[in-house]
């Protein structure tokens, strides 16, 4: 008992560093990108500012907070907040993903609208019942926040393949093409970690203590985490290795 209790807390120091890394990642990030957006004045770099602001210092803490009340019930109110913010966020990252890569396209504005809605639908009823984890409502919440990272990273992993053409022909910069490489990676990273929880919410007790959820989200965590950082503020050795390894696969 005492050594399975052990495994338990070492997983769950392990998700810790996870969580932290993420947060601390999310808001170095988001903070960078808004004032990077005051001086450019373009939608990308705010939109994206704003989610992970929104996302890693808001809405991801508050539902941690949320759902580590007494019992393991979590506190409505609080996870109702908590939900909305990452609302906001994910429908920051579609509105970014239309004006990156569609910014033409009526399909991809539809979309964001629909996500908009699907997200008011999902808040207004988890307040209406005053049960904000579990049922329609938070499945719906659930499905299009992941679905708002699934084509993030869709939609970059296609452009870094457009770029990679490119980059064989001379017409781009190494650097370039490895930044959306990283960001199809941290979102994918983060779409699966939206997977691991779902599937330990259905199959578990509490997904809150099963040590291979645990496990599986604290490295997946650390990967997007990792990812998200070197896509956005990566530091110069890293932006060297980059354009080296580069030119020793172009010799």
């Amino acid at each position: 008992m005492t050594h399975g209790h052990s495994d338990i807390c070492g997983m769950e120091k392990l998700l810790g560093l996870g969580v932290v890394a993420m947060i601390v990642a999310c808001v170095v990030v988001g903070a960078r990108l808004l004032l990077l957006s005051a001086r450019t004045r373009e939608m990308p770099e705010l939109l994206m500012g704003v989610a992970f602001v929104l996302m890693g210092g808001v809405g991801y803490p508050l539902a941690i907070a949320a759902r580590g009340g007494p019992g393991g019930i979590p506190t409505a109110g609080l996870l109702n907040l908590g939900l909305v913010f990452q609302n906001l966020a994910c429908l920051a990252i579609c509105a970014m993903t239309w004006q990156t890569y569609r910014s033409s396209s009526r399909l991809g504005a539809g979309i964001c609208i629909a996500v908009g809605l699907g997200f008011v639908a999902s808040v207004s009823v988890a307040v209406a019942t005053g049960d904000p984890d579990g049922g329609a409502a938070y499945y719906l919440g659930f499905a299009l926040r992941a679905a708002s990272f699934g084509w993030a990273a869709w939609e970059s992993h296609r452009y870094a393949g457009l770029l990679a053409r490119r980059l064989r022909l001379g017409l781009v910069d190494p650097v370039v093409v490895d930044r959306f490489r990283l960001w199809t990676i941290s979102t994918a990273g983060i779409l699966l970690g939206f997977g691991v929880f779902l599937v330990g919410r259905l199959t578990t007790e509490s997904v809150a203590t099963a040590p291979w959820v645990l496990a599986a989200t604290s490295v997946v965590s650390l990967i997007s985490a990792a990812t998200m950082w070197l896509a956005f503020t990566p530091p110069d050795s890293y932006l060297r290795r980059v354009r080296a390894r580069h030119v020793a696969a172009s010799v």
